[in-house]
């Protein structure tokens, strides 16, 4: 359980860092396009490719860190009023449920890697494969199915005094 835990706090570590950068990144790009076009009067164009592109990667990684806190877990309205012996079980459903959604995307993320690799379809401004943007959908995916495990796990084997 150590080098679960162990793995799980490096990866919630590696997506931290990847949200930062790619908040960045946005910042960068969507501030000096603004700058080119008002002062230079040139728009960079390549900016709204990887701006879009980006945004699903940041959304995916947050609600991954999201998952690891429980907080896309459950609407806490219904499972607080749950009798105490309901509320493992409430936890285990609502988890095998949201890992059921969660790996509907990650294959049909996947399926449009694989079809975008196959294509050799290319973004129309940078000339990028689309499958390196697609591929943050599946990413993404994972990540929250090992934070929901990771979650539901924490849920069910700490004391009753620890989850209030």
């Amino acid at each position: 359980m150590k080098t679960y835990k162990k793995f799980m706090d490096a990866l919630a570590f590696v997506e931290k860092l990847v949200l930062v950068a790619s908040t960045l990144l946005i910042l960068v790009l969507t501030v000096g396009n603004v700058f080119s076009r008002k002062v230079i009067h040139q728009s960079w164009s390549f900016t709204e490719e990887l701006v879009v592109a980006v945004f699903v990667l940041i959304t995916l990684m947050a609600a991954a860190l999201a998952c690891r806190e429980g907080e896309l877990v459950s609407l806490t309205l219904v499972t607080d009023n749950l009798p105490k012996g309901l509320r493992k079980p409430s936890m285990i459903i609502i988890t095998v449920l949201s890992i059921i959604f969660t790996c509907i995307l990650f294959k049909y993320g996947m399926d449009k890697v694989i079809t975008q690799m196959a294509n050799g379809k290319r973004t129309f401004v940078l000339n990028w494969p689309e499958w390196i943007f697609w591929s943050f959908v599946p990413i993404g995916s994972g990540c929250m199915v090992l934070h929901f495990l990771e979650y539901c796990i924490d849920f069910c084997c700490r004391r009753e005094e620890d989850k209030k």
